[in-house]
């Protein structure tokens, strides 16, 4: 009678599994309704109160697109897209007007362009991506190792951890070999020694909408070689990592913990094989979803910006399952 409860709970990996898809379209509605708004006078990515989160508004539309089969949600993001606006898009940027989404914003362009041209097979953002990643790598590599220790504890949108992962993949998506092997070793150099002033306890900090200590255990993750991380991580890993879901926000960030955090368990189940990672995944993902107040609802505070972190981390458990 125990396991059979149990198969039926919402938290349980199977009911999990067979909701992802209906979970994905719930997210696109607040997601379509924030990108086809005008909240700013940026060319083309425009709604979603701010240039960043339009960008990863655009690439959670193509993901759900992707996952689910419904072509409304790409065609949507496509009309967006336009020629003549993406290259209004480059000349504001080479004029200096998008400097404050350095980094954050310019990481999640990467993703976006790496997602489309990877599934989508369109290439025409990435001259923006180019532009974007030159001068992400620029900002990365001006950074002292005291700044890089500081920006690896920030929990928004000036997080190290995040730009060099993008940059990273961006980089091994592009072969460009010189650059991944860089950034590997700053990985192996500068991320990897910071256990004493980024253990897993940091992510219990819940007023911002990274968990800075499972971006950098993403980072090393994906970047180093098996053979370099495995022993690092048995260490790490002594004081264990267990989150328990935001339920109520205490600021609008904390909204998008929740979805966040869950890129990191993932990738800790996926490298791991321990379910203990797999089921606060799911329970996080879940927690947030029975509380369309914090994603949908909002537009100002939540609606505009914490689904896309959703898709992101739903699509995580579909394509690397």
């Amino acid at each position: 009678m125990t396991s059979g409860h149990a198969d039926r709970s919402p938290f349980a990996w199977e009911s999990f599994r067979a909701s992802r898809l209906d979970y994905l379209s719930a997210l696109a509605a607040p997601i379509a309704e924030g990108v086809t708004r005008q909240d700013t006078t940026h060319p083309a990515f425009r709604g979603c109160v701010d240039w960043h989160s339009c960008v990863h508004g655009l690439y959670a539309l193509l993901t759900v697109s992707r996952l689910t089969g419904e072509p409304y949600w790409s065609d949507l993001a496509e009309s967006l897209l336009i020629p003549e606006k993406l290259d209004q898009e480059l000349i504001c940027i080479r004029n200096g007007e998008l400097t404050g989404e350095l980094p954050y914003g310019y990481a999640w362009f990467l993703k976006l362009a790496q997602d489309r041209q990877r599934f989508f097979q369109k290439d025409d953002l990435q001259v923006i991506a180019n532009e974007l990643a030159r001068r992400l790598e620029a900002w990365i590599f001006s950074l002292s190792e005291s700044e890089i220790s500081t920006q690896a504890r920030h929990r928004a949108y000036g997080n190290v951890s995040w730009a060099v992962l993008n940059v990273w993949e961006w980089a091994q998506w592009n072969n460009e070999r010189s650059l991944a092997e860089a950034l590997s070793a700053l990985t192996r150099e500068q991320l990897l020694p910071l256990d004493q002033v980024l253990p897993p306890s940091f992510d219990h900090l819940t007023d911002e909408f990274f968990p800075a200590a499972l971006q950098r255990t993403r980072a090393i993750l994906t970047i180093l070689p098996r053979n370099e991380t495995t022993t690092w991580l048995n260490t790490y890993l002594a004081e264990d990592v267990q989150l328990e879901p935001v339920h109520r926000p205490a600021f609008p960030h904390s909204a998008g913990l929740n979805f966040s955090r869950c890129w990191g368990l993932w990738d800790l189940y996926q490298y791991t094989k321990n379910p203990r990672y797999r089921d606060q995944y799911v329970r996080h993902v879940v927690t947030q979803m029975n509380h369309p107040e914090y994603w949908c609802d909002d537009y100002k505070h939540y609606s505009h910006w914490v689904a896309q972190f959703g898709v992101y981390a739903i699509a995580m458990s579909l394509d690397n399952p």
